[in-house]
């Protein structure tokens, strides 16, 4: 920051000195030494020089700003990276806790309980090793947020990354914003059902047409009106006051070029992006 500072600094006394000096070039013009041209010819050099480096130092000042954010960017998939790397080693160093769990059930003669809690460990366990294959960790760690959110509610949501998002122009903010309503509205979908029918299923691939999007889940389907008029601003299966999520899932998919479907049985959003 101090060093950018600087440069400010640096540039504001550059434009400054420029101004005089182009004032100056003015006033030799209009005085008794204009006929003389080394004089003249010579100031307009000194002044188209301190116009390069003014314009110079705006490049090297933008490109400095533009290193900054690149810098805070990685910061921030840095953060993300490490954080689901500490979620995957302390789920290593609790595997033998829950293993002993499912011996313990078992040895008990609860079989039910001993699948449901085996269950739930293939579930984490398999969305993070997912995950990992991912090439963008802000959007890793946001899915692994949204496992955990999931779980709590006692949701079976299961990733399946079938490709990593290198290659996807896609910024992550926008990608956040589509999946984050997507999934958002699936867990409401699926909460009021009995336990075991409560699942979310995210899949993402990739083909000659670019990167899928899929996102499904176990809730009652849509009625072919709503299904149809569910992307207006304001119309929502939830009551009023809702419907602005998938409006702005829409304007986002659009945006990037990309389309969105609805199907039914089980109800499943489809997003596709273009290369």
């Amino acid at each position: 920051m101090g060093r950018q500072n600087t440069n400010y600094w640096m540039l504001i006394i550059l434009l400054g000195q420029t101004f005089l000096l182009n004032l100056a070039v003015q006033n030799l013009q209009l005085s008794p030494y204009a006929g003389i041209k080394p004089i003249t010819l010579g100031a307009n050099l000194v002044s188209l020089s301190f116009y390069c480096m003014t314009l110079l130092l705006i490049k090297k000042l933008l490109d400095v700003r533009e290193q900054q954010k690149l810098l805070v960017q990685k910061e921030k998939e840095m953060d993300s990276l490490q954080n689901l790397l500490r979620t995957v080693r302390a789920q290593r160093h609790d595997i033998i806790n829950h293993l002993d769990t499912v011996y313990a059930l078992l040895s008990l003669g609860r079989d039910v309980p001993a699948k449901e809690y085996a269950g739930q460990l293939v579930q984490v366990t398999g969305n993070t090793s997912h995950l990992l294959r991912l090439e963008q960790p802000v959007v890793a760690a946001f899915l692994q947020n949204k496992a955990s959110q999931a779980l709590a509610r006692e949701i079976a949501f299961y990733i399946d990354v079938r490709t990593d998002l290198k290659e996807l122009k896609v910024k992550p903010y926008a990608l956040i914003t589509v999946l984050g309503n997507l999934l958002e509205n699936a867990m409401e979908a699926v909460e009021l059902l009995p336990g075991e029918q409560r699942l979310i299923h995210l899949e993402i691939s990739r083909s000659e047409a670019g990167y899928l999007f899929s996102v499904s889940n176990t809730g009652p389907p849509l009625d072919p009106a709503m299904k149809e008029a569910i992307f207006r601003p304001g119309v929502s299966t939830k009551g009023p006051d809702r419907g602005l999520g998938l409006a702005t899932v829409l304007e986002m998919v659009l945006s990037y070029g990309g389309t969105i479907e609805v199907e039914n049985d089980p109800v499943t959003f489809q997003v596709k992006f273009p290369e």
